[in-house]
């Protein structure tokens, strides 16, 4: 398990770290909570930090909930189409979909989208049309898109905090994104390792051993 120390170290190597931050839409209110905290926690421990997420229902909303506790503008949010969940967007967050990166960059883009579930490969096909296979691949692809970035505005994060089912970590989206960072070397945590960092299991912030 990486321990806080460790994880503060890998964000340091770098002046403006990205980190992504989002899981399973089911979750408890208790689970939510947690999640909320862990988002301010990132937030304030790091304020040059950004961190980035995927407008969905559940864990997305809850960590984006408390990184916008602390600075909105340091979040990012990256949707399958404009507009999507327009009623939940946070005021002062950068949205971004996949038809804002740069249409040169579409097969890479989409050839990570299926080496990581190549058992959508067929669903990938229809990225681009209309229809509900069309809308389908448009969130995979929004999810491999976090993980990529976009050239000239979104950086690569450099690490990815997971809310995740632990019967089944890799299951659905949060699955092919888990794929898609270990496919691009980001380091990974689940709930069970980053649930120690909260201030209430660790003495010493960040800020104050710097």
């Amino acid at each position: 398990m990486t321990s806080w120390t460790d994880f503060c170290a890998l964000l340091k190597l770098h002046a403006e770290p990205v980190v992504l931050l989002e899981g399973r839409r089911s979750i408890t209110p208790a689970d939510a909570v947690k999640a909320v905290r862990m988002g301010r926690f990132l937030a304030e421990q790091f304020p040059a930090g950004r961190f980035r997420s995927g407008n969905a229902e559940g864990s997305d909303a809850a960590f984006a909930e408390g990184v916008a506790m602390v600075d909105p503008a340091r979040l990012e949010v990256v949707t399958p189409y404009p507009g999507h969940r327009h009623k939940a967007r946070v005021l002062g967050a950068d949205y971004a979909a996949p038809c804002d990166a740069d249409r040169l960059r579409e097969p890479e883009l989409l050839a990570q989208t299926v080496q990581a579930t190549p058992g959508n490969q067929r669903l990938i096909a229809q990225y681009g049309r209309s229809g509900k296979g069309g809308a389908k691949a448009a969130y995979l692809v929004r999810d491999t898109l976090k993980v990529l970035g976009i050239e000239g505005r979104l950086v690569r994060p450099v690490a990815a905090l997971f809310w995740v089912d632990p019967s089944d970590p890799e299951a659905g989206g949060t699955g092919h994104t888990i794929r898609v960072c270990r496919q691009n070397d980001v380091p990974v945590y689940f709930q069970d390792t980053w649930g120690a960092w909260l201030p209430d299991t660790v003495r010493a912030s960040y800020r104050a051993r710097q």
